[in-house]
C-alpha cells in the first residue's frame, strides 16, 4: 500500500482534534521550533532571549542544568560539562575523528557515553561514574525537554505537548532514528511523523506555489525538478524532488475539481562536512599564530583557553562571510596572556583547499541516484546557515557552471524545514482547512533479508509493506540488514548492518490442527513512514485457492507474495494454538495467527531497564528544577512584597494604604515588614518555600483588611449605579406586567364560549415574587444607606453596604425578570359551540404550553380591582 499523506496550506481552524503539536527541526549547532495549536500564531518558538534558533546545547553550572544560548555561554567556565554536538552520535558506536567537544566522549564498542565529572547529588539514581554519564540519547532527552517548556509557555492556555513532529536527515540509517525515537518516549512524547529535512523544505517551498500538470497513469504533462541544497553544521545534503499537480473530480457530477501537489523525492547525496569544519580550521589557525607569538604550547590542553577560541572563531567565520578579513582579540587567553591577531578569507580557504570539493560532491551524488542530469534541474534552493559561506558557495557554482544562475534563494535558510514540518503535523491533526499536498519519501539504501536477496530496495517509498511466504516447516528465523553507501567523508562502517531479527514460532503446534491443504506462513514486514522496519503480522494460510467451477488450483506466491490488509497486524498471539474457531464444527481453519518476535540488531538501543533508570533521572532533575523555580518564585514575591509595603508605608507622599488604614494597623505592618526583612537577610537564602510563603502570607492577612475597604470604595459607586439601574428596570416591569394582567382578567370577566380570552401571560404568584424581591431590597438599602453615608467620611472603617451584596442583589433582581420576560405568550384557546361545553362565562382557561395556570373564578377575577397597581413605582432609596 503507498502511502498517500495529504498536507495543507493552514488556512482556517477547524473545531477537530485541539491538542497542540510541536514541529522540531533538530540540527547539530541550532534546533528550531514551531508550534501548531489554536489561538497560538504560527510562527517559530522563541527562546528565552528571544532569539528564534535555539542551540542545541546543554550544560551545567555546578548543580545547575542551563539549555540554548545561556549553556554556549557557559562553556568558556564549565568545559567539562559543556555537551555540543549530540545529534552526529545518535545511533553510533564509533566516534568521528573531529574535536569538537570540550570533555571529549568515550566509547566501548557498543556504545558512546559521555562524562559528568562532580555529578549534582540530586540526580537519583546516581549516575553509574563520572567518565560514563550520559549516552548521546538521553542529552537529546533533556534538550527535548527544554523546547517542550518553551513550547508549553506559549498562549494564555496552558496544555502539556506530548505529540511531536521531527525532522531529520533523509540518510539516517535504522540505529539513529530508533536512538531518536528513544529520546522522545524517554520524555513522554508521540511522534507523529518523522520527515527528511529536505522534505520539510520542499513543503515550505511548495505551499505557496503552483506546478504543471501531469498525470501518473498516461504520462501526460510535465513534472517540475528542483534540488534542496542544505548545509548546515557538521553535514551537507542534497535532495532531489519533483513536483507536479493533478486534477480530479471526487464524482462524476462534481462542477469543481480537487487540485492535489505531489511531492516526490527521487535522491539524496550527503556529505560529512558542514559549518564546523570551517570553525575547527579557524580554531587552528589561531591557537598555532597563539603558539607562535607566546611560545606556550600548553594551551593545546587547556579546556577553558581552547572554548575560548572556538567562541571567537565561530565570530571570526561570521565576519569572513561578508569580508575579506576579520580581527581577533582574546583576553587573558591562556596563563595571563592576551591575543590579537588578523585573520584572512584568503588563509581560511587555503587550509580548507583539500576538503571544498566536498561540499558539491552531495549534488552530484543526488543527481546520479534520482537518474537525472544538471539541465532537467529548475531550480537549486539553498538552505542551512553554512550556504552562506562564500567558500561552500565557489564549490557549488563549479560544479553548475553556466547554470548558476538556477540557483535559488527564495526559502528562509533557518526556519524553512521546521515550517514545512510544522505544516505536515497540522495536516496530521485535522485542525485547519488545507491546501492538498501528497508527499512520498523514498529510502535511502537496501535492506536486504539474510545476507542475499534485497528486500527492499533504495528508493522505496516509505510506508510500504510486503509479504514473506515461506514453508511452514519448523521455526523461522530471518535477519534483515541494511546497506548505506557511506559517503567519502563519512566514518560510517560500510556494508550491510544487521538491524532486526525475526523469529516466528509455534508453527508446528498450529499446525497439528490446520488441515487445509498446502500451508505456509505469511510474514508481513512493513518499511514505515518514519524510516524503522518491523514485522507487522505472521499468519498461517492454505498456499491453495478454490476456481470458481469447484476446482482447485495451485496460487504460489512466490518470495514476496501478495500484501497484506492494514488491519491485520498482530504482534504475538497469546491464545493457545492462535487458530480461527471452527463453524459448525466441520470447517477447518483456513488463517491461524502465529506467535513472532522482534530483536533489534546492530547499534545496541537503550533496554527497558535502562529506559527506566534513565528516565528516573530525567525526573529526578526536572522535580529538583521545578522545587527550585518555585522557592526563587516564592523569594521574589516575599522580596518585592516587603518593598513594595515599605514604599506604601513611606512618609514621603500619600498612599491608599495609609488612607485606608488605621494607626495601629499600620504600626502592625511596619513591625512586621521590619521583622521579615531582617529574617530574609539571615536565612532567606536557607530557608524554604514553606517557610517563605508563611512569611507572605503573614503580611498579606495584615494588609487585607486595608485593601478590602480600598476595594469597596473604588467599586462602590458603579456597584450602587448597576443595582439602582436593577431594581428601576424591574420595577418598570413589574407596573406594566402587572397593568396587562388585570387587563387579561378584565377580559376574562367578558369572555364567552365563542370568544374566549387570552390567558395572562404571568401567574399571580410569579409577579408576587418580583413585588417581595422590590420591597426586601428596598428595605434592605433603606436600612443601611444612611449608616453608610456616615461610614463614607472615614475611609478606615469598614463598610456596612458590600460591593459584593450589591452585584448578588441585582443579578438575582435581572435573572427573575430576565427569565419571566423570555416566556412564551400564551395561546387563545380555541372558542367552543357546544351546548355541552363548560361555561366560561365566570371561568378563565388559562391552560398555556407552560402548563396549566391558576383558574380564576368570577369573583376572583372582580377582587382584582384590590391588586391593581398604583402610578406610584416601588420605593427605591433616593440616595442611590
Amino acid at each position: 500500500m503507498r502511502p498517500q499523506n495529504l498536507l495543507s496550506l493552514l488556512l482556517l481552524l477547524a473545531p477537530a482534534i485541539q491538542a497542540a503539536i510541536l514541529a522540531i527541526d533538530y540540527g547539530a549547532e541550532f534546533t528550531k521550533l514551531s508550534l501548531i495549536k489554536p489561538g497560538v500564531p504560527f510562527d517559530v518558538v522563541l527562546d528565552k532571549d528571544s532569539k528564534r534558533k535555539i542551540s542545541s546545547v546543554v550544560g551545567w553550572k555546578r548543580d545547575e542544568r542551563v539549555f540554548g544560548a545561556e549553556a554556549k555561554m557557559s562553556a568558556t567556565r564549565f568545559p567539562d560539562t559543556h555537551y555540543p554536538y549530540v545529534k552526529p552520535l545518535l545511533g553510533k558506536t564509533a566516534l568521528p575523528p573531529l574535536s569538537i567537544w570540550p570533555n571529549a566522549p568515550s566509547s566501548d564498542g557498543e556504545s558512546i557515553v559521555f562524562p559528568h565529572p562532580s555529578a549534582p547529588s540530586y540526580i537519583s539514581p546516581a549516575l553509574p561514574s563520572p567518565e560514563a554519564a550520559w549516552t548521546p540519547t538521553a542529552l537529546l532527552a533533556q534538550q527535548l525537554s527544554y523546547y517542550r517548556h518553551l513550547a508549553e509557555s506559549l498562549g494564555t492556555k496552558k496544555e502539556s505537548i506530548n505529540q511531536v513532529v521531527v525532522t531529520v536527515p533523509a540518510w539516517w540509517d535504522h540505529a539513529q532514528r530508533r536512538a531518536y525515537r528513544d529520546a522522545l518516549e524517554l520524555q513522554g512524547m508521540s511522534c507523529l511523523a518523522m520527515i527528511g529535512e529536505g522534505t520539510g523544505v520542499a513543503l515550505n517551498y511548495a505551499m505557496t506555489r503552483t506546478f504543471p500538470d501531469y498525470n501518473p497513469a498516461t504520462g501526460e504533462g510535465e513534472k517540475e525538478y528542483h534540488v534542496i541544497y542544505d548545509s548546515g553544521a557538521l553535514s551537507t545534503t542534497a535532495t532531489v524532488l519533483a513536483f507536479y499537480q493533478t486534477s480530479e473530480y471526487l464524482t462524476p457530477k462534481s462542477k469543481t475539481p480537487i487540485n492535489t501537489t505531489h511531492i516526490e523525492t527521487l535522491g539524496t547525496g550527503w556529505e560529512n562536512v558542514g559549518g564546523v569544519l570551517l570553525d575547527v580550521a579557524i580554531q587552528d589557525i589561531l591557537v598555532e599564530d597563539f603558539v607562535k607569538k607566546s611560545g606556550k604550547t600548553g594551551i593545546k590542553a587547556d579546556k577553558k583557553a581552547l572554548a575560548k577560541v572556538a567562541k571567537e572563531a565561530t565570530r571570526v567565520k561570521h565576519i569572513l562571510s561578508a569580508n575579506y578579513e576579520a580581527n581577533t582579540a582574546i583576553e587573558s587567553l591562556f596563563d595571563d596572556t592576551d591575543y590579537r591577531s588578523q585573520i584572512s578569507r584568503a588563509s581560511l580557504e587555503g587550509a580548507l583547499a583539500s576538503t571544498e570539493s566536498l561540499f558539491s560532491k552531495p549534488l552530484t551524488s543526488a543527481l546520479s541516484t534520482a537518474g537525472l542530469s544538471l539541465s532537467d534541474i529548475n531550480s537549486f534552493v539553498l538552505f542551512g546557515g553554512n550556504t552562506r559561506v562564500p567558500l561552500v558557495q565557489t564549490s557549488l557554482k563549479s560544479v553548475l557552471g553556466n547554470l548558476e544562475d538556477r540557483i535559488a534563494q527564495n526559502v528562509n535558510t533557518d526556519e524553512a524545514a521546521v515550517l514545512g514540518a510544522a505544516y505536515y503535523g497540522a495536516a496530521l491533526s485535522k485542525q485547519f482547512k488545507m491546501k492538498n499536498i501528497e508527499v512520498k519519501e523514498s529510502s535511502v539504501g537496501d535492506i536486504s533479508i539474510n545476507g542475499g536477496d534485497v528486500f527492499f530496495p533504495e528508493g522505496t517509498v516509505l510506508g510500504e509493506k510486503k509479504v514473506l511466504t515461506l514453508p511452514a516447516e519448523g521455526d523461522i528465523n530471518l535477519e534483515f540488514s541494511q546497506s548505506i553507501a557511506h559517503p567519502e567523508s563519512s566514518h560510517g562502517t560500510s556494508g550491510p548492518q544487521p538491524i532486526l531479527s525475526v523469529q516466528v514460532y509455534d508453527i508446528e503446534k498450529a499446525l497439528k490442527d490446520f488441515t487445509a491443504p498446502s500451508p505456509v506462513v505469511n510474514l508481513t514486514i512493513r518499511f514505515d513512514p518514519k524510516g524503522h522496519l518491523s514485522a507487522a503480522n505472521a499468519v498461517l494460510v492454505s498456499n491453495v485457492t478454490e476456481s470458481k467451477d469447484g476446482g482447485v488450483a495451485g496460487a504460489i506466491k512466490g518470495l514476496f507474495g501478495g500484501k497484506e490488509d492494514d488491519k491485520q497486524q498482530v504482534e504475538e498471539v497469546a491464545s493457545e494454538g492462535g487458530k480461527e474457531e471452527k463453524k459448525d464444527g466441520k470447517k477447518a481453519p483456513t488463517k491461524v495467527a502465529l506467535k513472532f518476535r522482534e530483536k533489534h540488531l546492530g547499534v545496541r538501543p537503550l533496554s527497558g531497564e535502562e529506559k527506566r533508570t534513565t528516565n528516573a533521572r530525567l525526573n529526578s532533575i526536572a522535580a529538583f528544577e521545578s522545587a527550585k523555580a518555585s522557592r526563587e518564585e516564592a523569594l521574589n514575591s516575599l522580596e518585592s512584597y516587603i518593598y513594595a509595603l515599605q514604599n506604601h508605608l513611606s512618609d514621603y507622599e500619600p498612599t491608599a494604604l495609609k488612607d485606608f488604614s488605621t494607626p495601629a494597623e499600620q504600626t502592625a505592618i511596619k513591625d512586621l515588614v521590619a521583622k521579615t526583612f531582617e529574617w530574609l537577610n539571615d536565612v532567606g537564602d536557607q530557608a524554604t518555600e514553606r517557610e517563605l510563603r508563611t512569611k507572605y502570607t503573614a503580611l498579606e492577612i495584615l494588609e487585607r483588611p486595608p485593601v478590602f475597604r480600598y476595594n469597596e470604595y473604588t467599586a462602590r459607586d458603579d456597584a450602587v449605579a448597576d443595582f439602582q439601574k436593577a431594581m428601576r428596570l424591574a420595577a418598570s416591569f413589574f407596573i406594566e406586567a402587572k397593568g396587562n394582567w388585570t387587563e387579561a382578567i378584565e377580559a376574562a370577566r367578558n369572555a364567552t364560549p365563542e370568544d374566549p380570552a387570552t390567558p395572562p401571560k404571568y401567574t399571580k404568584e410569579e409577579l408576587g415574587a418580583v413585588d417581595d424581591m422590590l420591597r426586601e431590597y428596598t428595605k434592605w438599602i433603606d436600612e443601611l444607606m444612611p449608616e453608610q453615608l456616615k461610614l463614607d467620611e472615614d475611609k478606615t472603617k469598614d463598610p456596612v453596604i458590600k460591593v459584593r451584596e450589591l452585584e448578588e442583589k441585582g443579578k438575582n433582581l435581572q435573572a427573575t425578570v430576565m427569565r419571566l420576560t423570555n416566556k412564551k405568550n400564551p395561546r387563545k384557546p380555541k372558542p367552543t359551540t357546544s351546548s355541552s361545553s363548560a361555561s366560561s362565562s365566570g371561568t378563565l382557561d388559562t391552560q398555556t404550553d407552560h402548563g396549566p395556570s391558576p383558574t380564576l373564578s368570577e369573583k376572583e377575577a372582580e377582587s382584582t380591582t384590590e391588586s391593581k397597581p398604583t402610578d406610584k413605582e416601588p420605593l427605591i432609596h433616593d440616595d442611590l
